[in-house]
């Protein structure tokens, strides 16, 4: 009797141990992975508010495994220090634009040069390409989260031609618009964007570059009531980038439903940007803003510019991938 309660005592604990290392395990497993992110625009930007659905649709598609956390905008790190974060870990990953980087990645300039789909970029190599080059300075490209904002040139008196912006003062000082408005003779100044209202009030700068999204967020209109209607860089240049250490350290099924879910956002944001980029047409011209055409000539010569003199400066701070960039984004 003695020898048969033994062994059920002993099988009874091996049973409890057996469970309660089952349900650390499971416990264990189901712990999601953290990522945290932060953009370079607050989410009160028009243009920074799109971010948490992102982050919402990928806790969604991987429920249980992944728990993103979006932290905020510049407020929590300064644009520019989020892809040094970023590499470094300190932060897992980042709503960008490249410009904010090319110091680190000058290969990434040109992505908003791109004048195909989203979706050939992704069937015809070119955003591997892109990946790649990115992995080598230790991020992973997750997609773009910036798709259809096309930039336009904003000014605050009436012009006719091209030409016409010869001496004119534009807020720039990057390389996004630089080579562009320095080929049209206009002065590039570099001027922060907090800053921007008051310099157009003082007439520090005649203008600026940007999208049509956002752009009577800041009150910018009120003192700029001129934009040359003729837009270029439709893709703009906004990336979501990640830790690649924090990456490679998802799961690959995981991974396989971010990609997959990117893809999709992709799709769903061109959409609403588009929605977006009316929204903001009718605002400026409710406001009192006027658009500027030129002749279908000059229009050209305009378009022409904003690509040829972009990928020549391009190719002058790093021919690597020039090459086979050119071949994939352009038309």
């Amino acid at each position: 009797m003695k020898k048969i309660n033994y062994f059920l005592v002993l099988f009874a604990a091996l049973a409890f141990l057996t469970a309660l290392t089952a349900g650390y395990n499971v416990e264990a497993a189901s712990t999601p992975i953290e990522i945290k992110s932060a953009c370079f625009l607050p989410v009160t930007h028009s243009i920074g508010g799109i971010v948490p659905s992102y982050v919402d649709m990928i806790n969604k598609a991987c429920v249980g495994g992944i728990k993103w956390k979006h932290l905020g905008g510049p407020e929590v790190l300064r644009g520019l220090e989020q892809f040094g974060a970023v590499k470094r870990g300190v932060l897992d990953a980042s709503f960008l634009v490249t410009a904010y980087y090319f110091g680190e990645v000058p290969e990434a300039y040109c992505v908003y040069l791109s004048e195909i789909s989203n979706e050939e970029e992704w069937n015809n190599g070119a955003r591997a390409l892109i990946d790649k080059i990115h992995q080598e300075k230790g991020i992973k490209v997750l997609g773009r989260w910036l798709s259809y904002m096309p930039f336009y040139i904003w000014v605050n008196k009436p012009i006719k031609r091209p030409k016409d912006l010869a001496g004119i003062k534009l807020r720039g000082g990057g390389v996004c618009y630089d080579p562009l408005f320095k080929a049209l003779g206009a002065t590039p100044v570099q001027i922060p964007y907090p800053d921007t209202y008051n310099a157009l009030e003082r007439g520090i700068i005649d203008g600026f570059g940007w999208p049509m999204q956002g752009v009577s967020d800041s009150g910018w209109v009120e003192v700029t009531k001129y934009c040359i209607e003729h837009p270029f860089y439709e893709h703009n240049n906004g990336l979501i980038l990640m830790n690649l250490d924090k990456w490679n350290s998802i799961p690959k099924d995981l991974q396989k439903k971010i990609t997959q879910a990117t893809r999709s956002w992709e799709s769903n944001m061109e959409a609403y940007h588009k929605g977006e980029w009316e929204k903001y047409r009718k605002k400026f011209i409710e406001a009192g803003g006027t658009f500027i055409k030129f002749s279908e000539a000059d229009a050209a010569y305009y378009k022409k510019l904003a690509y040829e003199e972009p990928w020549k400066f391009q190719k002058a701070k790093s021919d690597i991938y020039y090459n086979q960039l050119r071949r994939l984004l352009a038309k």
